[in-house]
C-alpha cells in the first residue's frame, strides 16, 4: 500500500512523542528524584491558507510529558476536538486561531510546569470556494470503435490549471479534454485537476464515467481474399453468429441477390472488393470485406532449344511484359523444381546444377501482380534437344 507524505508525517510525529514523553515518564516515579524538566508542545499544519470547507489536519509534537499526556485542542480559546496529538476539522473560519494545551502524565513528577500551551496558528480562509470539476462524455453506451470525447467543466478555479486524464488508473492525456475510439467494455475514465493559482493546490478528482461497449456478432466471409481466372463467377458467403437487424452486399450490381447471405457474382474480368454491411439489433454498424483478384494470362513460348546457337536458347518471360514478378518457377514431369527466380529478366537455360536436362515437357508457374491486381499464370512447354 502506498504511503502518502501526510501519513509519514503522522507516523514520525507519533514516534517522536512516544520517545520524548515515554523517556522521562517511565524513568521517574511520582516522586521526582532528579532535576525537573519543562514540557514543550508545538503544532503544525500543511497550509494556513485554505478554501472554505477544506479539511485541515493539525499535528502536535510534545516532549517531557510522560507516557500518557493529555491534549486539549482549542479554536479561538474554545475547547474542541478529542484527546489526541492530531486534530482534524473542516469548520475553520477566516482569522480563527488554533492552539493546543498539553497536560503531562500525572505519574511523571519531574515535569514543571505540568501544563503548557502551544503558540496559536492563525488561519486564512479565502473568500472563493474550493475548486471543483465534473466531466461528461459524448456517449458512454457505445458500439465498438466509436469515437468518444470527454470534456471537463471546472468551478471556482483560477487560470492556472493542469489536467490529468486517467483511463483505468493509467495516465492518457493532460489536455482539458480527452478523445479516443479504442474504449473497451468496463473502462473507467476520470480526471485529476490541480489549480496552482487557487485557494487550494490539493488535487481534485472528478466524477468517474464507466463505459459500456456493445458486443458485435461474429461474421465470417468466404472466400477470403482470393484470385480467380478472368470470366469466373464466385459465390460469396457470410456466416453469422448472433442476431442482425439487416444486412446487404455492396456493390449490389453484378450480384445475383445483394440481400442474400450467399449471392453469386456475374463473370468477373477485373479485381473488385465486396463489402458485407450489417446493422445489429442494438444499433451498431459492422462491415466486412472480400477482395477478389483476377488472374491475367501471359503469352509464353511453347518450346525452346537450348543448343547454344544464340537463338531461342533461354526460356523466359517475354520482354515488355507488364508484371511485378514475385516468382517464376519451372518443374519437370516428376514435379521437381529445376529453376526459380524473382528477376523478370532471367530465364532457364535447360540446365540444373550445370547438367543438361532431358528433352520433354516441362511446367512453368508465374506469380506476380500488375496495375489490375494479382497474376498467376501456369502452363507447359517443350524442351527440344
Amino acid at each position: 500500500m502506498k504511503t502518502s507524505g501526510r501519513q509519514v508525517l503522522l507516523i514520525l510525529n507519533t514516534i517522536l512523542t512516544v520517545i520524548g514523553c515515554f523517556y522521562y515518564g517511565t524513568l521517574h516515579s511520582q516522586t521526582c528524584s532528579g532535576p525537573t524538566v519543562k514540557p514543550t508542545i508545538s503544532i503544525f499544519t500543511k497550509s494556513t491558507a485554505i478554501c472554505p470547507g477544506s479539511l485541515v489536519i493539525f499535528i502536535a509534537t510534545a516532549t517531557n510529558c510522560g507516557a500518557n499526556p493529555t491534549y486539549q485542542w482549542k479554536i479561538n480559546g474554545i475547547k474542541t476536538g478529542n484527546n489526541s496529538d492530531t486534530f482534524r476539522t473542516s469548520q475553520i473560519n477566516n482569522g480563527d486561531v488554533v492552539s493546543c494545551t498539553l497536560t503531562t502524565d500525572p505519574a511523571f513528577a519531574c515535569a514543571s510546569p505540568n501544563k503548557v500551551s502551544s503558540y496559536g496558528i492563525v488561519m486564512t480562509v479565502s473568500a472563493s470556494q474550493a475548486p471543483s470539476m465534473t466531466i461528461s462524455a459524448s456517449a458512454n453506451d457505445i458500439c465498438p470503435g466509436t469515437l468518444v470525447t470527454f470534456n471537463s467543466t471546472t468551478e471556482s478555479t483560477s487560470t492556472y490549471l493542469s489536467f490529468q486524464w486517467m483511463l483505468n488508473q493509467k495516465e492518457v492525456s493532460n489536455k482539458p479534454y480527452y478523445a479516443t475510439n479504442s474504449l473497451e467494455d468496463g473502462d473507467e475514465i476520470y480526471c485529476i485537476l490541480v489549480d496552482s493559482g487557487g485557494c487550494s493546490t490539493d488535487p481534485v478528482n472528478s466524477n468517474i464515467i464507466s463505459i459500456i461497449v456493445k458486443k458485435l456478432p461474429l461474421i465470417t466471409l468466404t472466400p477470403s481474399d482470393t484470385s480467380v481466372a478472368a470470366g469466373s463467377m464466385v459465390q460469396l458467403k457470410a456466416v453469422i453468429s448472433g442476431n442482425l437487424l439487416s444486412y446487404s452486399w455492396e456493390p449490389s450490381s453484378g450480384l445475383s441477390n445483394a440481400s442474400s447471405l450467399s449471392p453469386v457474382t456475374t463473370a468477373l474480368f477485373s479485381p473488385i472488393d465486396y463489402f458485407f454491411n450489417a446493422q445489429t439489433m442494438d444499433g451498431c454498424s459492422v462491415s466486412r470485406k472480400i477482395s477478389i483478384h483476377i488472374f491475367h494470362d501471359i503469352i509464353m513460348p511453347n518450346a525452346f532449344t537450348p543448343n547454344g546457337d544464340s537463338h531461342n536458347d533461354i526460356f523466359k518471360i517475354p520482354a515488355n511484359t507488364n508484371l511485378q514478378l514475385s516468382e517464376f518457377s519451372i518443374f519437370d514431369r516428376n514435379g521437381n523444381r529445376v529453376f526459380t527466380t524473382s528477376d523478370i529478366g532471367k530465364g532457364w537455360d535447360g540446365n540444373l546444377n550445370g547438367k543438361k536436362q532431358v528433352a520433354g515437357v516441362y511446367v512453368y508457374v508465374i506469380r506476380g501482380s500488375d496495375s489490375k491486381g494479382k497474376i498467376i499464370s501456369k502452363g507447359s512447354f517443350i524442351l527440344v534437344r
